[in-house]
C-alpha cells in the first residue's frame, strides 16, 4: 500500500517538476526534453520538491496533531494559518533559490512583475491545492512521520503509571500529574487514568449519591433507569436525576442507551458486526461503541456480552449528531472533570 502511494507521489512530483520548469513554454516541450541540461534540471527539481513535500507534511502534522496553540485557535482561523505556515516557507525558499540561480547565470533577478505574472503561478497553484488537500484529508500523507508520532503518543498515554513509579512519585502526585496532562493535551485517556488511580487507592463502593464517573452507561426504560458500573455491576437507580443525561460527558447513542464518554478510548473506536435477521436472509451492518478493554471485560464477566453489545449499538443518526459532536475541538474545550463528580442518584 505504501509503495503504491509512493509511486503515485513520484509520478505527481515528476509532472509538477515538468510543469514548473516549462512554465509558459509548454508548446516547446518536445524540444526541451531532448536537451541534457533540461533533463538534469528536471531531476534536481524533483529532488528539491521531494524535500518540500517532507517539510509540508512535517509541518502539517505538527499543526493538526501536536501543537496545542493551533488546536486552541478559532475554527475559522485554523485554515488560513495552516495554509500560511505550510506553503509560505516553501514559496519563500523556492523564490530565493531561483533568484540565486538566475543571479549566477546572468546577474539577473527574479523579483520582477514578469515572473510573478506568469511562471510563479505554475508553482503557487499546485502547491496551494496540495496543502489544502492535506488540511481536509490528512491521510494522504506520504512519509510515515504521522504513524511514528502516533505510536509515540500512544506509548506516552499508556505508560503514565509506569513512568510515575520510576521517578518515585506517590499516588496523589500521579493523580495531579494525570490531570495536568489532561489540561495540557485534552486527551481523555488521562482522565480515565486519573480515575483508575483513584479506584486503586480506595475500595469500590456505590453507596449514597453515586458520582457519574463510576458509571459506564445508562439504560433508560419506561419505569426505571439502569446503570452499568465500571466494576461490571448493573443496578437500578432510585431517585434518578435525569439532568445527568444532559451532562457533556454523557452521549445518547441509541433510543435507550446513554454512554459515559470517559470510557470510550477514541472517536473512531467502534467495532462493526454483521447482525443476521431472524429469517437469515439479510445481514445488517451494526456499529458498537468500543470501551476500554478492562471495562468491557468487567461488564462481560457479570452480564451477558450479547446484551452489552445490544446496549452499545450506535444508531446512524446518533453517530452523525451526538457522537460526532462530542469529538469536535470546540466541544472538547468545554469538558470539565468536575462534571464527572455529579451525583446521579442511589441504588437503594
Amino acid at each position: 500500500m505504501y509503495l503504491r502511494k509512493y509511486v503515485f507521489y513520484l509520478i505527481g512530483i515528476l509532472i509538477f517538476s515538468l510543469v514548473v520548469n516549462l512554465g509558459t513554454a509548454m508548446d516547446d516541450i518536445s524540444l526541451r526534453m531532448k536537451k541534457p541540461m533540461f533533463q538534469q534540471v528536471l531531476i534536481a527539481t524533483a529532488a528539491l520538491f521531494h524535500c518540500y513535500l517532507y517539510f509540508i507534511q512535517r509541518m502539517s502534522y505538527r499543526l493538526l496533531y501536536i501543537c496545542p496553540w493551533y488546536k486552541n485557535l478559532h475554527t475559522g482561523t485554523k485554515f488560513p494559518v495552516f495554509i500560511l505556515l505550510c506553503s509560505g516557507p516553501v514559496l519563500l525558499i523556492n523564490v530565493l533559490i531561483l533568484n540565486f540561480l538566475l543571479a549566477q547565470r546572468n546577474h539577473g533577478s527574479i523579483f520582477n512583475w514578469d515572473y510573478f505574472q506568469t511562471d510563479f503561478w505554475f508553482f503557487f497553484i499546485p502547491l496551494t491545492c496540495y496543502v489544502i488537500s492535506l488540511y481536509f484529508k490528512p491521510k494522504v500523507f506520504l512519509f510515515r512521520v504521522p504513524k511514528e508520532k502516533k505510536v509515540q503518543l500512544s506509548q506516552q498515554e499508556n505508560s503514565i503509571t509506569k513512568v510515575a513509579s520510576e521517578i518515585g512519585i506517590n499516588a496523589i502526585d500521579q493523580e495531579n500529574w494525570s490531570l495536568k496532562l489532561w489540561e495540557e493535551s485534552r486527551v481523555i485517556k488521562f482522565v480515565f487514568e486519573y480515575y483508575q488511580i483513584r479506584l486503586q487507592k480506595q475500595e469500590w463502593n456505590i453507596e449514597g449519591n453515586i458520582p457519574l464517573w463510576k458509571i459506564v452507561f445508562f439504560e433508560k426504560t419506561a419505569s426505571i433507569t439502569f446503570a452499568y458500573f465500571a466494576n461490571g455491576e448493573k443496578w437500578g437507580i432510585h431517585h434518578f436525576d435525569s439532568t445527568v443525561l444532559d451532562n457533556r460527558w454523557v452521549v445518547k447513542i441509541n433510543q435507550s442507551s446513554y454512554v459515559n464518554m470517559l470510557y470510550v478510548p477514541d472517536k473512531s473506536d467502534y467495532r462493526v458486526v454483521l447482525k443476521v435477521s431472524d429469517d437469515k436472509k439479510k445481514e445488517n451492518r451494526v456499529e458498537i461503541v468500543r470501551l476500554y478493554a478492562t471495562i468491557r471485560t468487567a461488564l462481560n464477566a457479570v452480564n451477558d456480552p450479547g446484551k452489552i453489545d445490544l446496549m452499545l449499538v450506535i444508531s446512524r443518526r446518533m453517530k452523525d449528531k451526538n457522537y460526532a459532536n462530542f469529538w469536535k475541538d470546540d466541544f472538547q474545550k468545554q469538558l470539565n472533570v468536575r462534571d464527572l463528580e455529579e451525583g446521579v442518584g442511589s441504588i437503594r
